[in-house]
């Protein structure tokens, strides 16, 4: 599938760039008129949706809640839609403003299943408010909204954006304009709906207010990537076209303290929210959510979890002779020496209803010749197979009732405050049944991916808390006496992170780095430099970024 999907994306023509009008005084599209009727408006530049030089602020505030019904989302495509993907979800919001920001709640992944029968979830991020002088004294809202796909966690960014005044508003406007759905190469993913909302005043609850302001007072400072690479050849690189206009979603660089983000490209100009795109980054997953479950549980229990066996928390393989002698770290090092490739991973798991089924499906496989840690074979289901056996192993010490994902937030992420970080589960009926699939459907932002960075380049230290298991961090950023395996040409593969030399100059620098499918990539630099490009267009070759991020803070120093 992946090979495939390369071929299809590697000979396709860019389009142009995006030629649409940009928002002016007046402005002529998302008008009063517009918002209070009911059609859908043709694609618009984002500017329209985002707050312009020359409003002014809000002369209120915005509190009470949004309430939408499943409604029709216009979504051209070149093929079948999935169920419920042309509807956007029903779902409540709690929304409150403060100095012009506007807040929601939920702050997480929002789980639209129990009371819609659309095909997304929803992820909703800061907003803005204001007013503009020919809105009749209307005021305005625009909030990011992320819609995240069940199947394979990928991302539709989308920003929505409303008039009110102290007692209703008009109809919510929605465009989606961004993605990382490298699965539907065949379609750009531009999607459209104006949407009916009740909405219900409320006064403004002062503990969601303040756990709102400090979850934004508590991100990594961000400015422009200019002021850092001021030749641009950073900025190069993250330009560069593929199959569409905006070919990396969100790309930055971050050092001392600070994170150098690039503008966020879509096809119809720069995202006004960056920050608050949620970002599909499949197998980097695996690093990202994996490997920091792994050091996680060997930080709480004891660095032998790396050797503790498979067959004895996971039923299904208990009696299968490929499965003898696998440990938790043979797959997280995809070193399992079962059956196993990514050609096994779209109706195996990705389509299994339940966990159970998932098993059961990987069960079916058979074996390789080679025993366990002799040989790499990379393979999504072997770190859904350590998942599965993760949660177990923690039932085990800590009750039924107990979920690793859920000491993962607690333990760590909420610490970094990293705690909007989301992965995807497994789609069983009951929600405790629900297991992370764990090798991919991890949903970061650019802060929550950076936090997580920066607590493996710092040994999983964090405030002077350990947090993780330092021996295991070491081990994966080869600052102990463990090679890892050696995967393909030139790679290799340590507790979950690619390993990979560049030659920089006068010295081979030694990155350490996580990476999926569309060239994802989290790179971390000897130097302390940490690079972040989210993208779904197979952007293979970053040798140049490293060069550029080299020459601007040496490693070889």
């Amino acid at each position: 599938m992946g090979s495939a999907l390369f071929l299809i994306l590697a000979c396709a023509e860019p389009p142009a760039p995006w030629e649409g009008p940009v928002l002016t005084q007046p402005r002529e599209a998302l008008t009063v008129a517009q918002l209070q009727d009911t059609q859908t408006l043709e694609l618009l530049d984002m500017s329209f949706f985002a707050r312009p030089d020359w409003a002014e602020d809000s002369s209120r505030e915005f509190s009470g809640t949004l309430r939408f019904e499943d409604s029709e989302l216009l979504a051209p495509k070149d093929r079948e839609s999935y169920e419920g993907e042309d509807s956007f979800p029903a779902l409540t919001l709690e929304l409150v403003s403060d100095g012009g920001l506007l807040h929601a709640q939920p702050m997480g992944v929002i789980d639209t299943r129990a009371e819609s029968a659309s095909y997304w979830d929803v992820y909703v991020g800061t907003g803005a408010i204001w007013e503009e002088p020919d809105d009749g004294g209307w005021s305005r809202a625009s909030l990011p909204v992320n819609l995240l796909g069940r199947y394979v966690g990928e991302v539709r960014n989308c920003v929505a954006t409303w008039v009110f005044d102290d007692t209703q508003t008009s109809n919510v406007y929605l465009q989606c304009s961004q993605e990382t759905a490298v699965l539907d190469a065949g379609q750009l993913g531009d999607l459209r709906a104006m949407l009916p909302v009740g909405f219900t005043p409320l006064e403004a609850d002062p503990a969601l207010l303040a756990e709102a302001q400090a979850r934004y007072a508590a991100r990594i400072p961000v400015e422009p990537l200019a002021e850092l690479d001021a030749e641009g050849e950073i900025a190069a690189h993250f330009d560069r076209d593929h199959v569409t206009n905006a070919s990396t979603s969100l790309g930055g660089v971050y050092w001392d303290g600070t994170l150098y983000l690039h503008p966020a490209a879509t096809r119809h100009g720069p995202f006004p929210y960056p920050q608050d795109m949620r970002h599909g980054v499949f197998s980097v997953t695996k690093s990202m959510a994996g490997a920091l479950a792994m050091f996680t549980l060997a930080e709480r229990y004891g660095d032998e979890v790396f050797d503790a066996q498979i067959v004895d928390y996971v039923p299904a393989l208990a009696d299968l002779p490929e499965w003898q002698g696998v440990s938790f770290s043979h797959c997280l090092n995809m070193v399992t020496g079962t059956r196993a490739g990514e050609d096994l991973l779209y109706e195996p798991l990705e389509l299994a209803p339940d966990s159970e089924t998932a098993i059961q499906n990987i069960a079916a496989f058979g074996d390789y010749p080679e025993a366990p840690g002799e040989a790499f074979n990379y393979a999504t289901t072997n770190t859904f197979v350590l998942s599965y056996a993760m949660e177990r192993y923690v039932q085990e010490r800590e009750g039924p009732d107990a979920h690793y994902w859920d000491i993962v937030h607690d333990s760590v992420l909420v610490p970094i405050g990293a705690q909007d970080f989301a992965v995807l589960h497994t789609r069983d009926e009951a929600p405790q049944d629900r297991v992370p699939i764990l090798g991919l459907g991890g949903l970061p932002s650019a802060d929550s991916a950076l936090k997580i960075a920066l607590l493996i380049a710092n040994e999983g230290e964090h405030n002077g808390q350990q947090l993780l298991s330092r021996t295991r961090v070491r081990e994966a950023l080869g600052r102990e006496d463990f090679e890892g395996y050696k995967a393909w040409s030139g790679l290799r593969y340590r507790h979950s992170f690619w390993v990979q030399s560049v030659r920089v100059g006068g010295c081979k620098v030694e990155l350490t780095y996580m990476e999926g499918l569309g060239d994802n990539r989290v790179v971390l630099f000897p130097s302390g430099a940490v690079s972040l490009q989210f993208t779904d267009e197979f952007d293979d070759d970053f040798k140049e970024l490293v060069r550029a991020v080299e020459g601007l803070h040496s490693s070889c120093d």
